[in-house]
C-alpha cells in the first residue's frame, strides 16, 4: 500500500474515526509548531527581563528548540517505528509539557535555554508519530487531504504563535505562553489513550545508530553559531572558520555512517525517491525565510513603529488566517495531481509578498497600504507551499516508513527554522535601535532571494504527476 494515488475515478469516503484521530493528533503537534514561533513577539519583553544578556545569547532561547527538535526527529520516527507510534506520541507530549513549566519559572537565560530543549525533546517525539498515527485511518486515496489538513493546522499553528503569543503576555506576562501548554497537553493524553491505536514498522532496531544523534545535534550547533556569531565576531575569524568547518565534518560523519550502517538512524534509500529529495530540499530552503518572516514582522513593529506587544500581535493575525483558508483549499486539490503547480504558485507568491515590504514598509509607512497587502500574499503564498510541500514529500512512500519519511521531512523542516532566525538576527545587525527600518530592508531582501532560490529549485527538481486513468485505476 502507498501514500499518493491521485486523481483515482472513484474517490473512497473518509471515516470519521480517521477525522477524529486527524484533529487530536494535530492538536498536539498544534503546540509544538505554535511554541516554535510564539517567543517571537516576546522577545522585546524577555530582553527586557534579561536586559544584560546580548540579543545573539537570548536568541538560542529560539534556536535551541529548534536544533533540538531537528536533531531528534530523526531517531523519534525510528523509534516510534519500531517500539509504537502511539506510545511514543503519548511520552512525547509528556516531555514537551515538563520542559513548558520549566520554561515559563525560568529564572535566567541558562535555565530558559535548557527547559526549551527539553520541550524540543518532547516536540520531536510527537510531531512525526502525530501524521504516522493518522494516515493508516485515511484510504491511500485520501491522504494527500489529510497530510493537507495536517499541514494546514501546522501553518496555523505558527502564523498564531505571535498573535496569541501577544495577547497571553498582555494579559500575563511571557512566561505565561509556557503555562498554556499544561492543561491542553492534559486533554490530549486522556483523549489519546482512549482513541489512538498502536502501530509500529517492520525493522527490529537491533544496533541502531545512536552515535550519529549527538553527532548531528553538534553540527547543527556549529552551524547556527556560525551564522549567529558571523557578524560580531568576523565571518573569516577562526572561531566562525571552526564552527562551520566542524558543521561540515559532523555532517558528513552522520550522512557516511548512514551509508554503511546496518540500522542507519538516517534512510538514505528514501532519497532515492526524487519526488521525497526535492521537496524536503525545498522545504529547508523555504522554511528559512518563513521563519525569518514571523522573527522579523512582530519585532519591527515593536521596534521601528514603536507599537505594543498586543497590537503587534494582532497586527500579524491577518497572515495566519489567509494561511490556514488557502493550505485548506491547497490540501483539497493536492489530490487532483495538481501538487506542483500549487507548490511553485505558492513559492512565488511568498518571494512578491517579502519583497513588497522590503520596498514599501520602512518608518513613515501605513499598515493598511504598505504591510497588509503584501503580507496577505505571503500568506497566500505560504498557505498554498507550505503544507503541500508535506504531501509532495510523501508521494510513494511505502506505509512502514512514514514515521522515517516524515521525520526526515521535518527535520529539513526545523533546520530551516533555526537558520531563518539565526540569519535574520546575523543580517539585522541593529534592528532593535528604533527607527532602524534599514536593518530589516536587508533582512527581506536576502529572505526574497533565498525564496526566488527555492522556487527555481523546485521547479526544476520536482516530477511533474502524471494522473493516473479510470482503466489503470480498475
Amino acid at each position: 500500500m502507498r501514500f499518493g494515488a491521485v486523481g483515482t475515478a472513484e474517490v473512497p469516503a473518509v471515516p470519521r474515526r480517521a477525522w477524529y484521530v486527524l484533529m487530536l493528533t494535530s492538536f498536539g503537534q498544534f503546540f509544538v509548531i505554535f511554541d516554535s514561533t510564539v517567543l517571537n513577539v516576546g522577545f522585546a519583553s524577555i530582553e527586557k527581563d534579561f536586559s544584560n544578556v546580548a540579543r545573539t545569547t537570548l536568541a538560542w532561547a529560539l534556536t535551541s528548540y529548534s536544533i533540538g527538535t531537528a536533531s531528534l526527529l530523526l531517531l523519534a520516527g525510528r523509534v516510534a517505528d519500531l517500539f509504537g507510534r502511539r506510545r511514543i506520541f503519548l511520552i512525547g507530549i509528556s516531555i514537551f509539557a515538563l520542559g513548558s513549566l520549566g520554561a515559563g519559572l525560568a529564572p535566567n537565560v541558562g535555565v530558559l535555554i535548557a527547559t526549551r530543549t527539553v520541550q524540543s525533546v518532547g516536540g520531536a517525539l510527537m510531531v512525526p508519530t502525530s501524521i504516522a498515527l493518522a494516515l493508516p485511518e485515511f484510504p491511500p486515496e485520501r491522504r494527500s487531504l489529510a497530510v493537507g489538513v495536517w499541514g494546514s493546522i501546522a501553518a496555523l499553528a505558527g502564523g498564531l504563535g505571535p498573535p496569541l503569543g501577544a495577547g497571553v503576555i498582555e494579559l500575563g506576562g511571557w512566561r505565561w505562553i509556557f503555562f498554556i501548554n499544561i492543561p491542553v497537553v492534559v486533554l490530549v493524553v486522556v483523549s489519546g489513550r482512549n482513541v489512538l491505536r498502536e502501530s509500529k514498522g517492520s525493522s527490529t532496531g537491533t544496533g541502531l545508530d545512536m552515535l550519529s544523534v549527538p553527532l548531528g545535534t553538534t553540527g547543527l550547533a556549529l552551524l547556527t553559531l556560525g551564522v549567529l556569531q558571523g557578524a560580531k565576531w568576523g565571518w573569516t575569524s577562526p572561531g566562525i572558520t571552526a564552527s562551520f568547518v566542524g558543521a561540515i565534518v559532523f555532517g558528513w560523519i552522520v550522512v557516511r555512517r548512514s551509508l554503511t550502517h546496518a540500522e542507519p538512524l538516517l534512510d538514505i534509500a528514501i532519497f532515492r525517491q526524487r519526488r521525497f529529495t526535492a521537496a524536503s530540499i525545498a522545504t529547508f530552503t523555504l522554511n528559512l525565510p518563513v521563519a525569518g518572516f514571523w522573527f522579523s514582522a512582530p519585532l519591527f513593529f515593536q521596534t521601528v513603529w514603536d507599537w505594543s506587544v498586543l497590537k503587534s500581535g494582532f497586527a500579524i493575525m491577518p497572515t495566519p488566517v489567509i494561511i490556514f483558508v488557502t493550505a485548506s483549499f491547497a490540501g483539497r486539490y493536492s489530490d487532483r495531481g495538481l501538487v506542483k503547480p500549487i507548490i511553485g504558485t505558492g513559492i512565488g507568491c511568498c518571494a512578491i509578498g517579502i519583497v513588497g515590504l522590503a520596498a514599501f514598509l520602512d518608518a513613515e509607512s501605513n499598515y493598511w497600504m504598505h504591510y497588509l497587502p503584501f503580507a496577505a500574499i505571503y500568506g497566500i503564498g505560504l498557505g498554498l507551499s507550505w503544507s503541500t510541500l508535506t504531501a509532495a514529500a510523501l508521494i510513494g512512500i511505502d506505509q512502514e516508513k512514514f514515521g522515517a519519511a516524515n521525520g526526515t521531512n521535518l527535520t529539513f523542516r526545523q533546520v530551516g527554522g533555526a537558520m531563518g532566525v539565526a540569519l535574520s538576527i546575523a543580517v539585522a545587525g541593529e534592528a532593535g535601535v528604533p527607527g532602524s527600518a534599514a536593518a530589516f530592508h536587508r533582512v527581506w531582501l536576502v529572505l526574497a532571494v533565498w525564496v526566488a532560490l527555492t522556487f527555481v529549485f523546485f521547479v526544476a527538481a520536482y516530477p511533474r504527476i502524471s494522473l493516473p486513468t479510470k482503466e489503470a485505476h480498475n
